[in-house]
């Protein structure tokens, strides 16, 4: 995601120039393979140095986190210290919400959580309906990459990073149900789903992807997020987790501890790698409501494919340029909010409408009634 992330900046013509940090000196060289621009610079950098990442990030505009949950709150410490913009991926940081946006308040900079495509593109699509309705009613936000063909095992391919995956199949979800916020299992929730041909029957389940819009969507009575797989998926892994096969409590073998869930995270990295296949992306978000006492339902609707000419996958494709976009907008000063800004709020109707132009002019085209 962050090497897509940073070939669609450089060939924006907004952005002047844009260094790529990685600790794996191996994926810069993969990056600057892919892209020669010479407005792509390249460092060898851990975001754990915090000295050092608050000097990167103060020589430049706008910082951008694709990151591990686990490393994802060193950058967000030093961007405030550093005073600098900053869009991120995901939302997962253990500092406190409040605290991260009342300082970001102070140093005058927005941080920008969860803008990818789910969280991200689906908040902003949620939103865009929720605003035109006087009351709402619903909101379900359906995503998910898959491969094109379902093929064993577990009719699944690696899109993005696996351990991000697990944890979508553990963490419990955060829904409404209602009326009231509360949590459920992953996985849960199971039906089916069915789009266009030649994609047709699929399954999906909740995982916790609402993100901030369980904050900005109020006084709905229902709201939810699942995730999309090819039918049988679900089953398959939780046979996985009905066996131990995805603890986190070390076991002893001929006396070497190993963790169960990296053990089989290894195995299935390889096995399930997408190498020449091709992947797609498929978002749907439904919103009910009432609009001059009629009852409304909005419906947003997405299907992806693989850029086979660039050789980018689906899912990088349309995680990444929402994210990308959010930087450019930054960088241009365009969204003047400062805090915790969530995407959906980011995006006001004008930097919403630029977003969808900005998406189509990749490819990627959103149904909308």
């Amino acid at each position: 995601m962050g090497s897509t992330i940073a070939r669609d900046l450089v060939n924006s013509r907004e952005v002047e120039n844009v260094t790529l940090c990685d600790v794996d000196i191996s994926r810069l060289r993969i990056a600057r393979r892919a892209e020669t621009s010479p407005k792509l610079k390249l460092r060898k950098h851990d975001v754990r140095h915090r000295t050092q990442t608050i000097e990167l990030l103060r020589r430049h505009d706008v910082g951008v986190g694709a990151l591990p949950h686990n490393l994802c709150e060193y950058p967000i410490r030093a961007t405030l210290t550093a005073a600098v913009n900053y869009v991120d991926l995901i939302y997962g940081w253990r500092y406190e919400r409040s605290t991260i946006d009342l300082t970001a308040k102070r140093r005058g900079i927005a941080i920008i959580p969860a803008c990818g495509l789910a969280p991200g593109l689906s908040n902003v699509l949620a939103w865009s309906a929720v605003e035109r309705l006087d009351t709402v009613h619903e909101v379900h936000i359906k995503t998910g990459g898959i491969p094109e063909q379902p093929r064993p095992p577990l009719n699944y391919r690696i899109v993005f990073s696996f351990e991000a995956v697990l944890e979508e199949y553990l963490r419990k979800a955060r829904i409404v149900r209602n009326g009231r916020i509360m949590d459920v299992e992953a996985l849960s929730g199971l039906e089916a789903i069915t789009f266009q041909q030649p994609v047709g029957r699929c399954e999906c389940f909740y995982t916790d992807g609402l993100s901030t819009l369980v904050q900005t969507i109020r006084h709905v009575k229902e709201m939810d997020e699942k995730t999309i797989r090819w039918p049988g998926h679900v089953a398959q892994i939780r046979t996985l987790i009905e066996c131990g096969l995805l603890e986190q409590k070390p076991i002893t073998i001929n006396n070497h501890k190993i963790i169960p869930r990296k053990f089989t995270g290894q195995v299935l990295s390889e096995r399930l790698s997408l190498a020449n296949e091709k992947d797609l992306t498929l978002l749907r978000v439904d919103v009910t409501g009432k609009k001059a006492g009629n009852i409304v339902h909005h419906r947003s609707e997405m299907i992806d494919h693989y850029d086979s000419r660039k050789k980018i996958t689906s899912m990088a494709r349309t995680t990444s340029y929402p994210c990308a976009a959010a930087a450019i907008l930054l960088g241009i000063n365009r969204i003047e909010a400062t805090g915790v800004v969530p995407p959906e709020i980011a995006f006001d109707p004008e930097c919403r409408a630029w977003l969808l132009s900005y998406l189509a002019s990749h490819g990627i085209r959103i149904r909308s009634n």
